[in-house]
Formats: structure tokens, C-alpha cells, sequence
């Protein structure tokens, strides 16, 4: 069996930008993706904005493309990154899912799901860069009825809560950002925060901006250091700074964060951080695993402009493994 220098695991924006850089410093390497092509920005909600300028979001040297100087969309994005790695021909092998990482004599042996047949795939390397990112394990609340049907951790467009009653748990930019587009779907919107106040939230500036026009407008009805005691089939009860309340809900929208999935790197001996990421090599993003990398983030480096630039370091380590086997 064919043993590649570098087999990478995701082929979101990170992974891309990662494939890019071995492409041109001529590894051998593969992308396997369980998906399609960014299948992460493919589950945001349809027409979503990304909080980030469009230069932040490029890879590879091309210009990331934007009409009249506006935020990024989901749509603008998808099509961006499917149009670099047709350009590059990266090798990205698409519906391949990484069900199991084992250790041989000379690197890994990967076990693959194919998709839709369901049928199985090897693949062997003498290194592995994980970029799936954290996208697919959302936290959960931990109280009474987190797991009622009308509580969801995810989104895909706010038509489908036109005129329903919705409270949103988060004081992140998603969930600022899917309180302003619920409320433009007239939706009627709480937005719960676990700070004393929006400004303190974790809210890029124009999405605060846009909250705070819409709490004007009596539109969004923020609720600042709010804590959810319970919910129930039509109502959610909780404390905040305004009191003691039980809101009458249609849905409650749960965007609190995200964590990584351990299933391919735990059986492998890999040792996690406190904050649940592999805990990794800052210079070359090695795990205590050798041979296995971390980027994007699952390395900590939340953002594309970050990890971009810094996954660079993972394959330039793994190129002067390849030159010195």
C-alpha cells in the first residue's frame, strides 16, 4: 500500500490552506474530507455573515472577493474556497470519512468510511494533520429539559421562526448574530447573556452595534446575567438581572460554544488541555503523539487569518522529516 508523507484530515479553510502549503513544498499528501468541500461553512445557516473582513478569510494568496466592501456571506465564501482548490488541484477526496487512526511501524494507518455505499478505504502515512475543527460537538445546556425537541443547537435560516417566540442562550457573535437575523424574520426575540451587560459580551463591534439598534427598536429584549434554571414544553424559566422569570417560548436556542471531538486522537494517547484541545507543540503543533499535528482549532487559533499562517509551521516540520527519512 502507497504510504503518503502527509495525510490531512478536513478539508475546511484550514484545511485547504494546509494542503496548499504541502502542495508547494512538493509532500506527498492527500485531504480526506467527510463531507464535501468546507462541509463546516456548508452547515452555517443559509446566508449567514462571517465576522471576520474578507482579507482574514483568504488562503493561498488569492484575493478573497467581496461586492461593495461587505461582510462576507456564507455563499461568497463557499464559493471562494471551492474556487482555489479547483485552481491548485488539491487532492481532496470528498464523502471519505476517518472513522479510526491506528500506529504502525512507519507512521499511521487510517480506516475510512466511503460515502454514500458505505464502503471501507486504508490509507497509510508517515504523518497526520487533524483540522476538523470543533464544528458537530455543540455544548449543551445542563439543566432540566435541555433535551426537549424545541431546543436546538443549531440554526439553518430564521424564515422558519417567522412570528415564534425565541429565546437565544449565548452572548457570542452567533448568538448576536442570530438574534438580529430572527429579529429581521419578526420573530420575537430574548437574547440571554451571561454578562452584566451587552458591551461586555464577546461581540465584534457591528454586530453589538446592530443588537443595540434592534433593542432600541424593541426588537431584541435583552436579558444580562441570565442563568436558565429550567425548561419546560411552553416556557423557560430563569434568572437574570432583571429578576426571576418564565418566559412563554415557542423555541429555545442554545449557541454557547463548541467542542472538539476526541473520537479519532483520545485512542491514540493523545493529551488534551483543560480547555478540551489536544495539547500540542507551539512552534510545530505536534501532539505528545509523533507524527500527529493539530491546526486550526483544534490548536487553539480560532480564527482563519491565525491559523492560516500558522499551520504553515506543521507542514514545514513535517517537509524536514520528509528530506531527513
Amino acid at each position: 500500500m502507497h504510504r503518503y508523507d502527509l495525510i490531512i484530515i478536513g478539508a475546511g479553510p484550514v484545511g485547504l490552506a494546509a494542503g496548499i502549503e504541502a502542495k508547494r513544498t512538493e509532500l506527498d499528501f492527500l485531504l480526506l474530507e467527510a463531507g464535501t468541500i468546507c462541509q463546516s461553512l456548508v452547515e452555517y445557516p443559509i446566508g449567514m455573515r462571517f465576522f471576520s473582513p474578507a482579507d482574514e478569510l483568504a488562503i493561498g494568496g488569492y484575493p478573497f472577493p467581496t461586492p461593495h466592501d461587505e461582510k462576507p456571506t456564507r455563499e461568497i465564501a463557499l464559493n471562494y474556497y471551492r474556487k482555489v482548490a479547483s485552481a491548485e488541484n488539491l487532492p481532496v477526496r470528498t464523502y471519505e470519512r476517518v472513522e479510526r487512526i491506528e500506529r504502525d511501524a512507519e507512521g499511521f494507518t487510517l480506516h475510512a468510511l466511503r460515502l454514500p455505499h458505505a464502503t471501507q478505504a486504508q490509507y497509510q502515512a508517515r504523518c497526520v494533520l487533524v483540522c476538523t475543527g470543533v464544528w458537530g460537538k455543540e455544548k449543551r445546556l445542563q439543566v432540566e429539559g435541555a433535551d426537549l425537541p424545541h431546543v436546538l443547537t443549531r440554526y439553518d435560516e430564521p424564515i422558519r421562526f417567522w412570528h415564534r417566540r425565541m429565546l437565544i442562550v449565548g452572548s457570542g457573535n452567533s448568538a448576536g448574530e442570530a438574534a438580529i437575523r430572527l429579529a429581521d424574520a419578526d420573530a420575537q426575540v430574548w437574547l440571554a447573556v451571561d454578562q452584566p451587560a451587552l458591551e461586555r459580551c464577546k461581540f465584534r463591534p457591528f454586530i453589538l452595534r446592530e443588537i443595540q439598534l434592534r433593542v432600541d427598536e424593541n426588537r431584541i429584549t435583552p436579558l444580562t446575567e441570565a442563568q436558565i434554571l429550567r425548561i419546560q414544553p411552553e416556557c423557560v424559566d430563569l434568572r437574570c438581572a432583571q429578576g426571576v422569570e418564565s418566559l412563554p417560548v415557542d423555541f429555545v436556542l442554545t449557541l454557547i460554544g463548541l467542542e472538539p471531538d476526541r473520537r479519532l486522537m483520545e485512542p491514540l494517547g493523545v493529551s488534551f488541555g483543560a480547555d478540551g484541545k489536544p495539547a500540542h507543540d507551539p512552534e510545530t503543533y505536534e501532539t505528545n503523539v509523533a507524527g500527529l499535528f493539530v491546526g486550526g482549532a483544534l490548536s487553539q487559533d480560532g480564527f482563519i487569518y491565525v491559523a492560516r499562517e500558522r499551520v504553515g509551521r506543521a507542514i514545514e516540520a513535517i517537509r524536514e522529516r520528509a528530506q531527513n527519512r
